[in-house]
């Protein structure tokens, strides 16, 4: 009897994962950034698995698609899918102009929480409105695996969103301190 159940709940989020993901067959890049030039070099490696940005203000700093590239390159991650300006803006109400540059990736699988989202704001006076946003996330997660993959459940409880400077990041994955790390040493 369980495990029809299970089953059943399994093909729902299947179902929900796959409205959620559309049905274009537009590339989404590794990390995102709403520099044109910086887009189109982004568009041109896709497939590849890479993504090029432009210089950014803090020399010392990694890229977004860098540290990106070098959390994919570190850890595994449960099927990764990078997620573009119109979703974020319509399911988390994130305007993608505000962004320097960003990735926001979040698993496919929808019986996994896993998500990496690091965003650079333009202007940092719009940290605390992201970090909301972000905290959105964080609670949609919840409320999804509560009952339903309670695992799952208590990675994302242990998830936090974190910001310094004009950077707001979260990560919901079993290897979170890695990743959190990778971030962190990235932005030094």
């Amino acid at each position: 009897m369980n495990t029809i159940k299970s089953t059943k709940i399994m093909a729902v989020l299947a179902a929900a994962a796959l409205l959620c993901t559309g049905c274009s067959d537009k590339t989404v890049p590794a990390a995102n950034t709403t520099d044109t030039t910086a887009a189109s070099d982004t568009a041109n490696t896709a497939d590849s698995g890479t993504a090029q940005t432009t210089d950014t203000a803090d020399s010392t700093a990694k890229s977004i698609a860098n540290i990106y590239q070098e959390i994919t390159q570190s850890v595994s991650l449960q099927s990764p899918q990078c997620m573009d300006d119109d979703f974020i803006s319509n399911y988390y109400g994130i305007d993608a102009a505000s962004l320097e540059e960003y990735v926001f990736s979040m698993s496919e699988d929808a019986a996994q929480a896993e998500t990496v989202i690091i965003l650079k704001v333009k202007n940092t006076d719009d940290v605390k409105g992201l970090s909301d946003s972000l905290q959105t996330v964080v609670d949609e997660k919840k409320n999804e695996m509560e009952n339903y993959i309670p695992e799952q459940f208590a990675i994302v409880e242990k998830s936090k969103v974190q910001t310094k400077d004009n950077y707001v990041w979260l990560v919901i994955s079993e290897n979170a301190d890695a990743i959190a790390d990778i971030i962190e040493n990235g932005l030094s």
